[in-house]
């Protein structure tokens, strides 16, 4: 805007001159700009009404399924034992519940390290030595989907260590004010349980190093030898492997755990008649020469033990022989045998060559029969057919290699020790075959064996001066109704029964839990729905009947800075408070949901309304202003109208709360589709809006194109103007000059 000077000559207040002159186009300006205002409140107060037709619309629309009244409570004998919570499916009636175990976090506190020792301490400062002689100690970190190896290099410090742990699956943390490491796994549950174990002889001393040798690793590696006299056989034959033996005769034959050695026994007694025929025959395969040989041996040592005596020769002449009778000896005998076989038997250092070829051997065919099956999987093939035969052709070949008994073995032991699953859906152990390296995989198989049977045969001892605590991972276990169920939290769902296990229960001593209908849960749902129904309807009642303010405009600036905020506050509120009165679309949807809550509906054959549950309104002479269309309910003790009324709605809820539920279901129904109807698009209003939104819109872009126009004008009509004096006040000023000179001419 350009700078005016006015009034320098003439001492006219130009100013006042020309804002008189284009009063005329300022009022009209002013009063569109007056009308957008108006138009802005009214579209606030339309958008905030709006939300809460359609928070109603949204309410009844859950109240149409019969799973919003399926209400049920629960009661428990012990709460201190269990708690639970019943949704609609629920069967009500006492069911018994045992808790047999609660569900933990696998959680391992580390052992005191020194009070120097702080999170950038290096791990060279706690004793770990490593380096291009001794090479890296090597720990591995097995989770359920997830076996990872961490190489640990004294140069590292405490904080790099814990960050390699977190990124190996779980959650670990260094406190430097307790001075020891805390780990946990990052999901309840068995399927959260997790190991750290050594994969090396510098990886089990940097455990121990670190605090980390944890007590239950350090008892598995002991317990891996160890036999289990309580086994029917006389010893474990679980998937861990036992013990590490040579036994041998003539090398031909390597036993190499427990249950390989009565498996033998009971091979060469299957097979040891047809071996020595054919042997005699001059036809016996290798295998055959095999069993011959071995049963020999095992007859020279073990004969007089297990075999049976014959005499020969009389007196001193007399002559005793031993043999086993391998198609007569008993299951009983064949165990004892084997028990005897694992107790003379010996780790020496060719078990433990033996032991590692088996270990490479097996894994060997193993990977190699996975990899073979992944690679036939990601091959393109002509026809679905082929690629099925060929799949299943690869996986037949697997099959056959794990069900080697000596493979098996060690794929049992090696998933069950080193392995992770694919994913939490799919227990195989696919993606660890084929991700893991043979050799690698060969020396950490090879070195927790070795270590374990050295340490069970006292060739070795692990002495650590602060071991870990391990809680290890597990479900939680109930029994309800004497079926059992699990869970990795301590929170399981039955058939619509949530129960919070708390603490087990004593043994054969079952607490109950009692499901029933919850009729207050009902009644206040339908108290609450008539509450946001009651609100938004007198609300709306409130907005139609307010009070005209038709000699009340929004007020300019001039008009505002003659008046104090008090004062504008209260002027303007009295416009917004009348903006919606009379409006047709208000009326509109007041219509539409008063007469949707007055229909009647059938339900087992009888016509029923809200007044049937004794619920209605008090009219307009009973009511308080604007509250005429409300619903009360008789009985209600919050509701000082009916308070003394008979309580209907409970009696019905108690008696038949499905025909009451059904009836709601019907009437929630009806309102919904009535308001659906109402807040469908038009051309002048959007979808899910009960006013003319898109109308408004129109209307407030159309005032702002006059506001404009009209502003333009008033500055086109002011420039002209200003021109105008300022074309006066320079002949004025000329006039002036001209009369000045001529007065001093003339000696004024």
């Amino acid at each position: 805007m350009p700078i005016r000077l006015s009034g320098l000559a003439s001492g006219l207040d130009t100013e006042a001159i020309v804002g008189a002159l284009v009063s005329s186009y300022s009022y009209k300006k002013d009063k569109y700009v007056k009308a957008q205002t108006k138009l802005s409140w009214k579209q606030d107060a339309w958008k905030e009404l709006n939300s809460k037709v359609y928070s109603l619309y949204t309410e009844v629309g859950n109240m149409r399924y019969s799973s919003s009244y399926t209400y049920k409570k629960t009661s428990v004998s012990d709460n201190t034992k269990a708690k639970a919570t019943a949704s609609g499916t629920a069967i009500n009636g006492t069911q018994s519940l045992e808790i047999k175990q609660l569900a933990k976090t696998a959680y391992i506190t580390g052992g005191k390290l020194a009070d120097n020792i702080t999170s950038e301490s290096s791990l060279s400062e706690l004793g770990i030595s490593t380096g291009s002689a001794t090479g890296n100690a090597k720990i591995q970190v097995r989770t359920g989907t997830s076996s990872k190896t961490i190489e640990i290099d004294s140069t590292m410090n405490i904080r790099q260590f814990v960050s390699k742990l977190n990124e190996a699956g779980v959650q670990a943390n260094f406190d430097e004010k307790n001075h020891r490491f805390f780990i946990s796994s990052s999901q309840s549950g068995l399927a959260g349980d997790f190991s750290i174990s050594a994969n090396n002889s510098l990886g089990l001393t940097s455990l121990m190093k670190l605090g980390l040798l944890t007590d239950s690793e350090l008892a598995d590696i002991q317990s891996t030898v160890n036999t289990d006299e309580s086994n029917a056989s006389g010893f474990k034959t679980s998937d861990m492997v036992k013990k590490q033996l040579s036994f041998t005769a003539n090398n031909a034959v390597l036993i190499a755990d427990e249950a390989g050695m009565l498996k033998t026994l009971e091979d060469i007694k299957t097979n040891i008649a047809e071996a020595r025929a054919a042997k005699e025959a001059g036809t016996a395969t290798l295998e055959q020469d095999d069993w011959v040989r071995f049963a020999d041996a095992l007859e020279s040592k073990y004969a007089k033990t297990f075999g049976v005596a014959t005499t020969t020769g009389e007196g001193d002449e007399a002559v005793t022989t031993y043999s086993i009778d391998w198609e007569n000896i008993s299951e009983d005998q064949l165990k004892e045998f084997a028990k005897q076989m694992y107790t003379d038997a010996e780790y020496t250092e060719e078990a433990q060559d033996a032991t590692r070829k088996e270990v490479t051997s097996a894994i060997n065919a193993i990977r190699d029969k996975y990899m073979n099956l992944a690679k036939v999987k990601a091959e393109k093939y002509d026809t679905d057919a082929e690629k099925e035969a060929a799949i299943a052709q690869a996986q037949s070949e697997l099959d056959a290699t794990l069900s080697d008994r000596v493979n098996k073995k060690w794929a049992d032991y090696i998933q069950d020790t080193f392995g992770a699953h694919n994913s939490e859906t799919d227990d195989g152990y696919d993606n660890f075959w084929i991700q893991s390296d043979n050799l690698e995989l060969s020396e950490s198989v090879f070195y927790r064996v070795d270590l374990s049977s050295k340490v069970a045969l006292g060739q070795e001892e692990i002495k650590a001066s602060s071991t870990a605590t391990k809680i290890n991972g597990q479900d939680a276990v109930i029994k309800l109704n004497g079926v059992e169920f699990t869970s990795d939290s301590n929170s399981i769902t039955v058939n619509g029964l949530t129960i919070e296990a708390l603490s087990e229960t004593a043994e054969g001593a079952p607490i109950s839990i009692t499901v029933s209908n919850d009729i207050d849960g009902i009644y206040d749902k339908i108290k609450d729905f008539l509450t946001s129904y009651n609100n938004l309807m007198n609300e709306m009642q409130k907005l139609y009947n307010a009070d005209s303010a038709k000699d009340y405009e929004p007020l300019t600036d001039d008009e505002k800075a003659e008046m104090n905020e008090d004062q504008i506050e209260k002027w303007e509120q009295k416009i917004k408070d009348s903006l919606l009165r009379r409006d047709s679309s208000l009326s509109s949807i007041i219509s539409t949901m008063t007469m949707a809550m007055m229909k009647t509906y059938e339900v087992n054959g009888k016509k029923v309304s809200w007044s049937t549950y004794g619920i209605h309104t008090l009219g307009t002479l009973n009511s308080e202003k604007n509250e005429g269309y409300a619903y009360h309910i008789n009985g209600d003790s919050e509701d000082s109208k009916t308070s003394g009324e008979k309580d209907k709605l409970r009696v019905a809820l108690a008696e038949d709360p499905d025909a009451v539920i059904d009836f709601l279901k019907q009437v929630t129904t009806g309102l919904y589709k009535d308001l659906d109807e109402k807040m469908k698009s038009t051309s002048v209003k959007s979808v899910y809006t009960v006013y003319n939104d898109k109308e408004m819109a129109s209307e407030y872009s159309d005032y702002s194109k006059l506001i404009k126009t009209w502003q333009d004008r008033v500055t086109e009509m002011e420039d002209s103007y200003y021109k105008k004096f300022s074309q006066m006040e320079a002949a004025l000023a000329k006039l002036q000059s001209n009369s000045s000179s001529i007065t001093q001419m003339l000696g004024g």
